[in-house]
């Protein structure tokens, strides 16, 4: 979840995970609230919904209900709506995966209408073009340029040719994605590499406990943050509990480029296929937008850089990139109210370091859209992410939402 005064200034971020919880008495409940129902087991627990919007088949819940996936990220959207912004908001819109066609968006708009978004103005956009009108909005790049997104999300990359247009953010013209590479799976291949060195201090009968598979987790999540470690730094220590043992596993870089690079050919291969698809229907490429928080790998990026010769764009926040251009369209779509105005600071591109190999440059955004002041600092927008399958929705409400 991101909060954000006025367009250009700093935000306070949360990712809700894809968990919902209807509980006697309570409601529906997301974010930390339905984490903590639903670790102690009170309330019907729904999880992983996110993709499953437009599917005829239910999901079912933990007391073995059945809901539809549309349903259920439309209580999201609600409950988040109830958490952040009350009442008054102004417009809410939605940035949905690429692959999603009419009926999907459809099926949406009717489910949102049974919860706290009935009456709310909503609209739903790609999350390639909203990611494309951030980096237009960041000056990344001019509405007249036609870019490839690559979005490298949790389980897997969706890469998107969004074509440019005069004065206005270009349509989405081409998708593709490979499921080979994503963040999961890179943490999992480093957590295998990682059980790998501490082979010798385990027994048969260790790996047999079940208290090994909660290790195995624990190493999951800490190569995580060693993964994201070695996007600054050229080593990283995995610490591995085993009983009474904490065994120190240190991992340097090449390392983890070793175990990785499958995956990022695997992403690559993606692009590079999306490419022939612009080159054989004579569409010219400017740029390749990288997002997701793995496009701050470098290894990805010098691939990349390798074997195209024009510009890589990464934006500040990557793996923000789709919410925060969900936000900046709901904030020129909000109805505009008299109000003294403040002048907002100018966004800061450089406050995440761009891997040396990466050429990028700020170009000027065009006139439109004008979405650095189309909405009155008085008010206040929010973007909200959750789900392995990215769906974003973005509002602005015009009261400031009291923090609990």
């Amino acid at each position: 979840m991101t909060s954000v005064d006025t367009p250009g200034s700093p935000a306070d971020r949360m990712s809700v995970s894809p968990v919902l919880v209807i509980a006697s008495g309570r409601g529906t409940l997301v974010g930390a609230q339905a984490e903590q129902f639903a670790a102690s087991g009170v309330g019907a627990v729904f999880r992983d919904f996110c993709d499953r919007v437009g599917d005829p088949v239910p999901v079912i819940g933990s007391d073995g209900s059945a809901r539809l996936g549309a349903d259920l990220v439309a209580m999201t959207v609600g409950g988040l709506l109830r958490r952040t912004a009350g009442s008054d908001v102004a417009q809410l819109v939605i940035a949905h995966p690429s692959g999603w066609g009419p009926y999907q968006m459809s099926v949406l708009h009717s489910a949102l209408t049974c919860t706290e978004a009935e009456g709310v103005p909503t609209s739903m956009v790609s999350a390639p073009v909203a990611t494309v009108t951030a980096a237009i909005a960041a000056g990344a790049m001019s509405c007249s340029e036609t870019v490839i997104v690559a979005d490298v999300g949790e389980h897997g990359t969706d890469v998107s040719l969004v074509t440019g247009a005069q004065k206005r953010v270009g349509q989405l013209e081409a998708t593709s994605r490979t499921d080979d590479l994503g963040s999961a799976g890179l943490d999992h291949a480093l957590a295998k590499h990682v059980l790998d060195q501490v082979r010798g201090h385990l027994t048969d009968s260790d790996r047999a406990d079940p208290a090994y598979r909660a290790t195995v987790r624990d190493v999951v999540t800490a190569c995580r943050r060693a993964r994201q470690d070695l996007v600054q730094h050229t080593s990283a220590v995995v610490d591995v509990c085993l009983g009474t043992q904490r065994i120190p596993v240190r991992i340097i870089r090449a390392e983890f480029d070793a175990v990785a690079r499958e995956a990022i050919d695997a992403g690559i291969s993606a692009i590079a296929r999306v490419i022939r698809q612009a080159r054989e229907n004579g569409i010219e490429l400017n740029a390749i937008l990288l997002t997701g928080e793995v496009s701050r790998t470098p290894l990805l990026t010098e691939r990349i850089s390798a074997q195209w010769s024009g510009r890589v764009i990464i934006p500040p926040c990557p793996e923000w990139a789709a919410a925060t251009g969900a936000a900046y369209i709901a904030a020129r779509r909000a109805p505009s109210r008299p109000i003294t105005p403040v002048s907002p600071a100018r966004p800061k591109l450089s406050s995440s370091p761009q891997p040396e190999s990466v050429q990028s440059r700020a170009i000027p955004s065009c006139d439109k859209p004008s979405i650095r002041h189309a909405r009155p600092t008085g008010e206040r927008k929010w973007t909200l992410r959750w789900g392995a399958v990215q769906v974003t929705a973005a509002l602005v409400s015009r009261t400031v939402p009291r923090h609990g």
